[in-house]
């Protein structure tokens, strides 16, 4: 059987960059030449390194590292302050990412970018399609907004807390197994991608509401439903859809790439 890392690979690139940048910040853009060029041969040397020790570690027979697509802007197009408060990604990195892709191809890991698309729908499209045939799948990401796919065949693995997500864990974190995360988050919002989630629902209300049904609106037509509570998510419920439409990651996003693309090229190592 194989087992195949999909591997998040901003979430890991940007935090092994940030390591190198934080000397230089605020101005990190407007270090010098020279050190522009060792902040990005250090970047590129934990990114080996980073990559040898999930090899080592996971042991996979596949893997491939997974882009933001630059034309994903589905979501925006639903809520224009999708992500709003992210900072944009340092010129130093963005100039640096073909060569870090490259020293990526060089230990055998193949990268991808879908151009419509952000690199949490392509990894979750192709992690759910191996896992439908039986295939291991492990994620490779420090972004909860995976922990919804958390399955049998699906795991979840932080690269550099050095451990694997798990059902107990999502339940003691937000008070909800994997499958309800969504209509959780959009209801009490998600900070990391600019959600506000409903204005007076806090995790107790969410917790409260969620325990009456398996969706919204059998929570909603529960006879234990407070009438307050149900006037406030009738009043948001276009809101919360779009939410939840957000904080849902696609499954359908086609590569036209087959197991075998994906297989680490181990001849690369030498």
């Amino acid at each position: 059987m194989a087992h195949l890392l999909l591997i998040d690979a901003l979430n890991l690139i940007r935090r092994l960059y940030a390591v190198q940048e934080r000397p230089y910040l605020p101005l990190a853009d407007d270090v010098a030449e020279g050190t522009k060029t060792q902040i990005i041969r250090n970047t590129e040397n934990m990114l080996r390194q980073a990559l040898a020790r999930l090899q080592l570690e996971l042991q996979p027979s596949h893997a491939l590292l997974v882009f933001d697509g630059r034309d994903s802007l589905w979501r925006k197009t639903l809520y224009a302050d999708y992500k709003a408060n992210r900072k944009p990604m340092p010129a130093i990195l963005a100039d640096a990412l073909p060569g870090l892709q490259q020293t990526a191809q060089t230990l055998g890991f193949s990268s991808v970018q879908q151009a419509d698309y952000e690199a949490d729908d392509v990894i979750a499209s192709v992690a759910v399609r191996l896992a439908q045939h039986g295939q291991q799948v492990t994620i490779v990401s420090t972004d909860k907004g995976f922990l919804p796919l958390l399955g049998p065949h699906i795991a979840i693995y932080d690269a550099f807390a050095r451990q694997f997500q798990t059902e107990d864990a999502v339940l003691q974190k937000f008070g909800v197994n994997s499958e309800q995360l969504v209509r959780y988050w959009s209801l009490v919002g998600d900070s990391t991608n600019n959600i506000p989630g409903v204005h007076g629902i806090g995790p107790k209300g969410a917790h409260d509401l969620m325990a009456l049904g398996e969706t919204l609106t059998q929570a909603l037509e529960h006879p234990d439903c407070h009438k307050k509570l149900r006037e406030k998510i009738l009043q948001h419920k276009e809101q919360i859809k779009i939410f939840m439409q957000i904080l849902t990651l696609k499954t359908d996003v086609q590569l036209g790439l087959n197991l075998q693309d994906m297989r680490i090229q181990q001849h690369a190592n030498s």
